[in-house]
C-alpha cells in the first residue's frame, strides 16, 4: 500500500523508519514475553485511529497500551493523516503488569506482600489497563474489542478505513509491483498475485472483525471492588449491531467492493517456481470467486454461529425492557435483505448472460447464505430453537418469492439466473419437506 500510495516508492528516510519501528515493537514484545507477559489483544483497542496517528501524542504515550498485542502495520489512505506506522512504546499496561511481577516489596514473605499486590492489581478497572488474552480471542468468543490485527477502538471505523485504502491501492498494483529495479530485476507478475491476495485478506479480515460485534458482549476482568470496575459483560448496543450490519451489507455482501477491473484478474499470476521455499498452487490462474466467496462465508459463519445466535436471544434477558435490544429475528430479516436483494427488488427488463440479473459473485453468496439457513432450520432441535425457527421462516419467505420472481412478465432472465433461483428453489423445498428430527431424549 505504501509503494503503491507513494508515486516514486517511499523515500530511504521513510523505509528506514518503517523497518526501525516495526524491530522495535517485535523485540519489546518477544522481551515481554520473557518476562511472562502474556498476549493483551486488548492494547490496540484504546486510543482512537485520530489519536493513533497523532504523532505528537504517541511518541509521548504511544498508541497501544500493551506491546502485547498483534499490532498490524498503521497504513492511512491518502487524504488522512499518517503517523507512525508501528507503536514502538512500552504502554500503561506493561508497566502495570511488570510493576506487579517485580517490584521490590517490603516484608519477605508472601503474606507480607500481599496487601501491596492487591493495591496494584485494584488498579484494574482504569481503561487503560484492560486485558483479555488468546483464550479469549478464538472463534465465537464474544468481546469485539479483542482482536488480533485490529487498531482503534471501533472496529467499524477501522474496517471502513482498510476498505478506502484497499480501493485507492488495487488500481495501481499491476504498475507498481511489476516495476523494474535499478539492476534490471522485477517485471514478473508473482508479487501482483501477492499483494492482490494479502489486500483481499485485509480487506476481508478488517470486515470479520466488525461483524463481532453483532451478538457481542464487551468482557472485563476486574473483581468486585476494583475501582471505576466494569461488570464481566456487557451487551454491545443495538445500534452498533445494526451498523455493523449495514457495513457488511455494503463492504462484504456487495460485489462493488469486489469489482475490479477485468483486465487486473488476467495479471495475477503465479511465479511458476518450484522450489523448497515456494508454496505450490492449485490453479496457475487466479481463483477469484473461490478466495472472495471464502471471505463473504466467514463473516456469514460468523454471524451465524451458534454461540452468537444464543447470545442475541440471551441478550433479551440481560437489557432492561425499556432500553432498545436487537433481536434474532432482525439479523435473520436484515441478512436476507443484504444477500437476497435481487429475488424482491429485480427491475423490470431482459436480462443476458453479460448483464444477469443475479451476478456471479451475488449468486456464490446466495447460494452460501441458503446452506446455512438450511444447517440451522434442520438443526432437530440441537441448536437455538428460536434461530431454528425463524431460519425455517426465512427459507419459506425466499421460497414464495422466487416463485412470485419466475412468474414475472415484465423480466426476463437470463440462462444462469433463472437456472440458479430454480436449484435454490428446489433445495429450499426438500429442507421444508424434511422429516421432523427430535434430539434423542
Amino acid at each position: 500500500a505504501l509503494a503503491v500510495n507513494t508515486p516514486a516508492g517511499l523515500s530511504e528516510t521513510e523505509k528506514e523508519k518503517l523497518v526501525i519501528q516495526g524491530l522495535t515493537l517485535v523485540a519489546m514484545h518477544e522481551v515481554g514475553h520473557t518476562l511472562g507477559l502474556r498476549h493483551n489483544f486488548k492494547g490496540s483497542a484504546f486510543r482512537s485511529l485520530a489519536d493513533l496517528n497523532d504523532v505528537e501524542l504517541t511518541s509521548r504515550e504511544g498508541g497501544s497500551t500493551s506491546v502485547m498485542d498483534y499490532i498490524p502495520a498503521n497504513i492511512m489512505p491518502k487524504g488522512k493523516t499518517q503517523g507512525d506506522y508501528f507503536t514502538a512504546r512500552l504502554g500503561p499496561y506493561d508497566h502495570w503488569a511488570i510493576e506487579y511481577g517485580y517490584k521490590p516489596l517490603p516484608g519477605g514473605k508472601p503474606e507480607a506482600e500481599l496487601p501491596e499486590l492487591e493495591k496494584i492489581a485494584g488498579r484494574s478497572g482504569e481503561p487503560a489497563l484492560a486485558y483479555a488474552t488468546d483464550e479469549e480471542t478464538q472463534w465465537g468468543d464474544p468481546d469485539p474489542l479483542t482482536n488480533r490485527f485490529d487498531l482503534g477502538k471501533d472496529p467499524i471505523e477501522f474496517a471502513r478505513v482498510r476498505a478506502e485504502l484497499v480501493r485507492q491501492v488495487m488500481p495501481g498494483i499491476v504498475e507498481r509491483m511489476t516495476a523494474r529495479e535499478e539492476d534490471g530485476t522485477g517485471g514478473g507478475y508473482g508479487r501482483v498475485r501477492q499483494a492482490f491476495g494479502i489486500l483481499l485478506s485485509s480487506h476481508g479480515q478488517a470486515m470479520y472483525n466488525a461483524a463481532r460485534l453483532v451478538g457481542g458482549l464487551y468482557s472485563s476482568r476486574s473483581h468486585r471492588g476494583d475501582a471505576n470496575a466494569q461488570p464481566p459483560f456487557r451487551v454491545v448496543e443495538a445500534a452498533r449491531q445494526r451498523e455493523a450490519l449495514d457495513l457488511l451489507a455494503e463492504e462484504m455482501f456487495s460485489s462493488k467492493p469486489f469489482s475490479f477491473p477485468p483486465e487486473l484478474y488476467n495479471q495475477l499470476a503465479s511465479t511458476l517456481w518450484l522450489h523448497w521455499g515456494a508454496d505450490g498452487v492449485d490453479r496457475e490462474d487466479y481463483p477469484v470467486h473461490d478466495v472472495i466467496l471464502l471471505w463473504q462465508d466467514r463473516v456469514l459463519g460468523r454471524l451465524l454461529d451458534n454461540r452468537v445466535l444464543e447470545r442475541i436471544r440471551d441478550s433479551e434477558l440481560k437489557v432492561p425492557a425499556d432500553e432498545d435490544v436487537f433481536t434474532t429475528a432482525e439479523l435473520f430479516e436484515r441478512l436476507t435483505a443484504a444477500v437476497m436483494r435481487e429475488v424482491e427488488a429485480t427491475e423490470p427488463g431482459d436480462y443476458t448472460p453479460r448483464k444477469p440479473a443475479i451476478d456471479s459473485l451475488r449468486r456464490g453468496l446466495q447460494r452460501a447464505y441458503v446452506t446455512r439457513l438450511a444447517g440451522l432450520a434442520m438443526s432437530g432441535g440441537a441448536g437455538n430453537p428460536d434461530a431454528q425457527a425463524l431460519a425455517a421462516e426465512q427459507l419459506r419467505g425466499l421460497d414464495a418469492a422466487i416463485t412470485k420472481l419466475l412468474a414475472r412478465e415484465d423480466v426476463t432472465l437470463d440462462p444462469t439466473s433463472r437456472a440458479h433461483l430454480a436449484e435454490l428453489q428446489s433445495r429450499i423445498g426438500k429442507v421444508l419437506a424434511a422429516d421432523l428430527v427430535l434430539p434423542r431424549p
